[in-house]
């Protein structure tokens, strides 16, 4: 049992969370409902203030101010079946449980102005990331050796503060954005004591602070209506006092190799390229995202993830349509001997790989306009091999989420 308490653990340590928003990983496919419409594409193609967190260059682009609010509402349909029970052993067929973590409101501010001579500043303010689980309702199951998800419960939360800075001329332009991260995390479980009791484990939620950068360059082909972008974004260090390490302290994970209290925000770095012609503008992005380089995520197994994002524009007056797809191979690093390989395949949301997106925009008047974005994220199965103990853990994980921005204009 105490085996498979620890993968339990696990679980709600690395991949703790308000749900898992629609992500690559823990992060958003895209922070504003134009690049969430369009398939989180934005590091070549120009959505206004928007384009302050996708690459700070582009905000050269913008004439007088902008300024967008928003928010995304995000739901996940977690269920992870699972034969491997209190003991270790197998229970037969499998127990199917439904995380509860369902519901989660995730906001987006943005503004820019253009100071003249090429110059253009803003700042904003979006959650970037999150992810989680709520198993309350699953256990413990005292006494006996159904499998369960002993009551875990996590929850993630991160927001980005940035200030971007850009400057442009005619065809080129150059952007820095100094970003300040705020993370909460919430850890918690029911670890059983015998046949006939339990105790809670864990310490309420701790905050983090961190500090990164991010810097980003773009280019526009002359007569050709190519524009071609490149960004790159700092790792975050964070560090959640008395979570990581008190949770797996109470089941033997005392050593200083195996995890601390640390759970880095990785690096990225990426590509993209925009076509415009008429009404019409096409764009792909490409985009490594560098887990296996962060602490915390590293520790856990995860590998470097490639995402490709395709979005297309279709504007007619003042009307926009737009529709997109990404794709970001899963992170997590299949090893069927192994306690991490069981606990990152079976009980980690994380893991959706297909997104599917649809948004319409429309100017109001001059100065006031509105843009609204659909998403529907699936994994498929995700099925691990639990070799060191013959059981298997299955988890799918399909998403919706809806956007919205408010932008002005003057």
């Amino acid at each position: 049992m105490k085996k498979t308490i620890k993968l339990a653990l696990v679980a709600a340590m690395a991949m703790g969370a308000t749900s898992a928003f629609a992500t690559n990983g823990d992060s958003l496919i895209g922070l504003g409902a134009k690049s969430r419409a369009m398939g989180g594409t934005g590091i070549a193609h120009f959505n206004g203030s928007e384009s302050a967190t996708s690459n700070p260059a582009l905000i050269a682009k913008t004439k007088g101010t902008h300024f967008t609010f928003g928010g995304t509402y995000f739901r996940p349909d977690v269920e992870i079946q699972t034969d491997v029970d209190n003991d270790g052993a197998m229970t037969g067929p499998g127990t199917a449980h439904q995380s509860d973590a369902k519901h989660n409101v995730i906001p987006y501010i943005g503004l820019t102005t253009n100071l003249d001579n090429g110059l253009v500043v803003g700042a904003s303010m979006f959650g970037s990331a999150g992810m989680g689980v709520d198993y309350r309702s699953t256990g413990p199951t005292i006494g006996t050796t159904d499998a369960n998800m002993f009551s875990m419960r996590s929850n993630l939360l991160l927001l980005k503060f940035s200030v971007p800075i850009a400057y442009g001329q005619d065809n080129w332009s150059v952007g820095i954005a100094p970003v300040m991260m705020y993370g909460a995390l919430d850890m918690s479980l029911d670890m059983p004591d015998g046949a006939a009791s339990y105790h809670d484990v864990g310490n309420g939620s701790s905050a983090s602070f961190g500090m990164g950068i991010e810097l980003g360059a773009a280019y526009t082909l002359p007569d050709m209506g190519i524009t071609l972008g490149a960004v790159y974004h700092s790792s975050i260090e964070m560090e959640y006092k008395d979570q990581i390490t008190t949770v797996g302290n109470a089941f033997g994970f005392t050593g200083a190799s195996e995890f601390s209290n640390k759970l880095e925000q990785p690096a990225e770095y990426g590509l993209g390229i925009d076509w415009t012609e008429g009404d019409l503008s096409v764009t792909l992005d490409w985009k490594n995202i560098r887990w296996g380089d962060a602490r915390g995520y590293q520790d856990f197994g995860w590998q470097n993830q490639d995402v490709y994002a395709l979005g297309a524009e279709y504007r007619l007056d003042d009307l926009a349509l737009r529709a997109g797809f990404n794709y970001g191979g899963n992170p997590i690093v299949e090893n069927t001997s192994t306690e991490i390989n069981l606990l990152n395949q079976g009980m980690f949301p994380a893991i959706t790989q297909r997104h599917y997106t649809l948004g319409a925009g429309y100017q109001f008047t001059k100065n006031i306009g509105a843009d609204f974005a659909a998403t529907y994220g699936m994994s498929g199965d995700i099925l691990s091999d639990a070799g060191i103990y013959a059981g298997t853990v299955k988890t799918t994980n399909d998403q919706i989420a809806v956007s919205a921005n408010l932008n002005y204009s003057f």
